[in-house]
């Protein structure tokens, strides 16, 4: 990932996802909860929260840093996230930092499984123009489904494998 500031390898690049992967690990993120994120477009850091979200088995909920605060406000509430990643790092949202005080002493941060088929991977919300901007769930499934459907029409001659990794850095 090269963002102008400087590139990542792989391998770099995946200390950095399990690094931030094991802060939100131990901020209290488990698997199934949702983490809002709010950072800019286009950098390293949003590729590493995305997929560091997704390694700890939670969801993301994207909203672009130049969206308004009250839309971000609507979109993480509506979600019920955990926490946000912003630029500065991520916060724990009140009621989830309840939780994760009543548990820090029991809580086991050594799964490190990947995520499932059936895991959410984002929830995306609607515009709301006509309304309240409502949220949809999108599995690790449905996410595998539409990639094999892409890769089918547009890589007829040299299709995906199970090695290939494709990144969905856009919504």
């Amino acid at each position: 990932i090269d963002d102008g500031s400087g590139a990542l390898s792989y391998a770099e690049l995946i200390e950095a996802v399990e690094v931030e992967a094991e802060r939100l690990r131990v901020a209290g993120v488990r698997p199934g909860d949702r983490v809002g994120i709010r950072v800019d477009s286009g950098s390293k850091e949003l590729y590493i929260a995305i997929l560091a979200i997704m390694q700890a088995r939670a969801a993301y909920v994207p909203v672009d840093a130049d969206d308004t605060d009250e839309r971000a406000r609507l979109v993480f509430g509506e979600a019920q996230v955990a926490g946000i990643i912003g630029n500065g790092g991520y916060q724990a949202r009140d009621q989830h930092q309840a939780r994760t005080n009543e548990t820090a002493l029991e809580a086991d941060h050594t799964d490190h499984t990947t995520p499932t088929l059936d895991d959410d991977a984002w929830i995306i919300f609607t515009s709301g123009s006509t309304g309240v901007p409502k949220g949809v769930a999108v599995s690790h499934r449905s996410a595998a489904a539409f990639v094999d459907a892409e890769a089918n029409w547009y890589l007829q001659d040299d299709p995906l494998g199970p090695g290939d990794r494709v990144l969905a850095g856009l919504s």
